[in-house]
């Protein structure tokens, strides 16, 4: 049976004692195996490669999870915690007070080690998906610093709110609110740091234009304003098999403060007021890489090019040579 298999032989031997090496067949198989090392690693780092395809969609999301969002905040202000209040008010009118399982109020030294002032912020890395998808179930630790007297107060936590135009602010007790207790203005100072703050999901990797800022007053009724356009977005990871999707939301930022009252005749409340608005539009990231049986094919592509393509250049310069030897003699 294998005699009769052989007929169908498509790659015929030649016996040794036939074949005649060169050294142009020497040099020319040299430059093959370089060639195809390098074109190898190239065509490895392709396949390995991780590609981002942004798509802009129009947001039809009507679901009741779709009407939530999530606000999760890591804020040390330069005030005592007993004279400071956490509130949410959006455009629909309602009107949310942070309460003690939504945010905790730390006790800690102000320190600005780690932090950027807003006016120098530094451009990071891109985004990777397939890491934001393995790490979003991971807590977030941190190092707090409760040594010594306590100068500032760590607000941190998440709260719930309606996916409309909002306000999520930090204001001095019976500043803006009736409150039973009235900080004295002495006792205030709303420089601030914000080591996280994001809109949805909280996990490690998503950079946000807020994280690790600093801003620092100039009096004790200073207004400190953000105004935010938050950007629905899927994160698709398409690499897995049946593909991993995070729902959570990207915003841009703009700050502005002064200080208020009447001395300056400047209207408005000391805080840090933080002001959002949800763009109609949604940007869906998904992330792929080359299948690796697309790896393989362009690598045999490659392999087999290359040596026809040498083949033939061997064969052409063969034959000038011959050409020469004999027109020339």
């Amino acid at each position: 049976m294998l005699k009769s298999i052989t007929r169908f032989d498509a790659f015929p031997k030649i016996d040794k004692n036939m074949q005649k090496s060169t050294g142009l067949g020497g040099l020319l198989t040299l430059l093959v195996a370089l060639g195809l090392f390098f074109l190898t690693l190239s065509e490895f780092g392709q396949y390995i490669r991780i590609t981002q395809k942004y798509e802009f969609l129009v947001d039809r999301s009507t679901s009741a999870m779709a009407a939530q969002m999530s606000i999760n905040a890591d804020v040390t202000v330069a005030m005592a915690c007993e004279n400071l209040r956490i509130d949410v008010l959006d455009v629909a009118g309602t009107s949310l007070h942070a309460r003690n399982n939504e945010f905790t109020k730390t006790p800690v030294r102000f320190h600005t080690v780690g932090i950027v002032d807003m006016g120098a912020r530094k451009s990071k890395s891109k985004l990777d998906v397939h890491k934001v998808v393995a790490e979003a179930q991971r807590k977030h630790r941190e190092h707090v610093d409760t040594a010594g007297a306590p100068t500032a107060c760590r607000i941190k936590g998440h709260i719930n709110v309606n996916r409309v135009a909002g306000m999520f602010h930090i204001t001095a007790l019976g500043h803006g609110y009736m409150d039973g207790k009235h900080v004295s203005h002495e006792a205030m100072n709303f420089t601030h740091r914000v080591d996280k703050l994001s809109f949805g999901i909280d996990y490690p990797g998503l950079v946000n234009p807020l994280d690790s800022s600093l801003e620092v007053a100039d009096g004790n009724f200073e207004m400190f304003q953000y105004f935010m356009s938050i950007v629905p977005t899927i994160y698709v990871d398409g690499r897995r098999t049946f593909g991993s999707v995070i729902l959570t939301n990207q915003y841009a930022v703009t700050d502005y403060k002064k200080i208020v009252g009447h001395e300056t005749r400047e209207a408005g409340i000391p805080g840090i007021f933080m002001k959002y608005e949800i763009e109609p539009i949604v940007v869906r990231v998904t992330e792929s890489r080359a299948s690796f049986m697309h790896f393989l094919t362009r690598l045999c592509g490659i392999t087999g090019g290359i040596y026809v393509t040498v083949g033939l250049l061997n064969n052409l310069i063969q034959f000038s040579m011959k050409v020469y030897e004999r027109f020339g003699n």
